[in-house]
């Protein structure tokens, strides 16, 4: 009987231990990176560990929120949107933390990092260490991470520093990465965005309440008309006499035109070159195997560019625009198939008047003195534009047409400087406008060209 007590024993013991094993397993093979739902910055509680998406439609986002959720994210209920050059709607879900209401860190930062279109950082919080990467204004889809494990981050990290030319590269001093820079997060983060967390089965009620309120007005104005016929007489309308008709040979004479002088729809010139300076980002960011980018060149009208096949075939450019996925872009391939003639869209630039105060003597002599003493070249050229500005009726049924002639200083230069160093020489001279502006990307040097308009004698 002693004998069978052990044997007992032992096959319990083995029963046990296998049973352990078995869960160990399972918990292995079900385990996932450990994650957070949200930090708290300054006093403030912010969602992060977004799934990030572009937005197409602004006006109505919910049918595209929906979709999103419907292919890849079943069970989630929250969503946010995050306005600006390129809109997104991020998604998250209350069952795993996040709350509606909350502000996304992901969109705070984005708009704190605009001065730069590709950002890449890590900063360490008192959750854990938040991941976060911006390539050309957009929020990586994947790529808005609180993790709470250290070397999970270091590994996120390192694979994306293998993406080239970021222009920020933020990481914790203490992992010694070259290249790199630490920022406090506290210092950067100061205060939330408008972008925060709402409920998408609220969005559709509302917008269902809408239309059904809508429905019921139109019943109720159906029905009134309707009601209104049955009982009531309709009543006749009021026939009123026609006034006398004027004579014949009295013409009404229009107002003249009002004039409208050149320099009082002038593009502002820090937004032109911001948004040339950003359109140049994006096609320089574009990575082709075999391809290579032409000089570029940029106005109120758009960037248009080319790209020239070196080596492969026409597939990996092709490829490589549907992937980008940027906005406004347009491209069209010539009979040979190795140069691609590219466009991009740069939005409608903001502008502004500003009366002209110098001759163009005066502007002359002005800005050659300026490059004389930065030992940069710079060429003139003078310019008059006779232009129509009013039609008038002598009321005898002649037309009487006026003109204005408008002279203006041209001017050009190169320079390797960066375009912000040549605002406040631009900001000397009243009435200027850069017309157009050209890019080298070899020696990454830009080429001006402006005017800059003189007072009406």
């Amino acid at each position: 009987m002693a004998v069978d007590d052990d044997d007992d024993v032992i096959l319990d013991d083995v029963n046990d231990e296998s049973e352990d094993i078995v869960v160990d397993e399972e918990s292995d093979e079900n385990s996932e990176p450990p994650w957070g739902p949200t930090i708290v910055v300054n006093n403030t509680t912010y969602a992060v560990s977004l799934f990030w998406q572009p937005l197409q439609d602004t006006s109505d986002p919910y049918p595209e929120v929906q979709e999103t959720v419907d292919n890849f994210m079943e069970g989630a209920d929250l969503f946010c949107l995050r306005q600006g050059t390129s809109p997104q709607y991020g998604i998250g879900n209350s069952t795993e933390g996040h709350k509606a209401g909350l502000p996304s860190a992901a969109a705070s930062i984005a708009e704190v990092f605009q001065d730069k279109a590709s950002s890449v950082a890590v900063f360490e919080v008192d959750e854990g260490w938040w991941f976060i990467a911006i390539r050309n204004d957009l929020i990586l889809s994947e790529e808005d991470f609180l993790y709470l494990n250290e070397e999970d981050a270091k590994r996120a990290f390192y694979a994306m520093m293998a993406v080239p030319d970021w222009g920020r590269k933020i990481a914790p001093a203490s992992w010694e990465i070259e290249g790199t820079e630490e920022v406090d997060l506290w210092d950067i983060l100061k205060a939330p965005s408008g972008s925060k967390l709402m409920h998408i089965n609220k969005a559709q009620k509302q917008k269902i309440k809408l239309l059904t309120v809508g429905a019921g007005l139109l019943v109720l104005l159906v029905g009134y008309k309707l009601f209104s016929g049955l009982f009531f007489d309709e009543k006749k309308p009021t026939i009123r006499p026609l006034a006398p008709m004027k004579p014949l040979f009295e013409e009404e004479i229009p107002p003249p035109e009002a004039i409208v002088h050149p320099w009082e729809k002038l593009i502002v010139t820090e937004d032109l070159l911001n948004r040339c300076q950003a359109a140049v980002q994006q096609v320089k960011s574009m990575i082709i195997p075999g391809w290579s980018l032409g000089d570029v060149s940029c106005s109120a009208s758009g960037l248009s560019t080319t790209w020239t096949m070196n080596w492969g075939y026409i597939g990996w450019l092709k490829r490589a625009f549907e992937e980008y996925n940027t906005r406004g872009l347009d491209f069209l391939i010539d009979n040979s198939g190795k140069t691609a003639i590219v466009s991009l869209s740069i939005g409608e630039p903001v502008l502004h008047s500003q009366a002209p105060k110098m001759m163009v003597y005066e502007a002359r002599e002005e800005l050659t003195s300026i490059f004389q003493a930065i030992n940069v070249t710079i060429s003139f050229s003078e310019e008059k534009n006779v232009v129509k500005t009013q039609t008038t009726n002598d009321g005898l049924g002649n037309e009487i047409k006026t003109s204005k002639t408008y002279s203006h200083l041209n001017f050009s230069f190169s320079s390797d400087l960066p375009m912000d160093d040549w605002l406040f020489v631009f900001n000397k001279f009243p009435a200027l406008e850069i017309t157009q502006l050209n890019y080298n990307p070899n020696d990454n040097i830009w080429t001006y060209e402006g005017r800059i308009y003189e007072p009406i004698p």
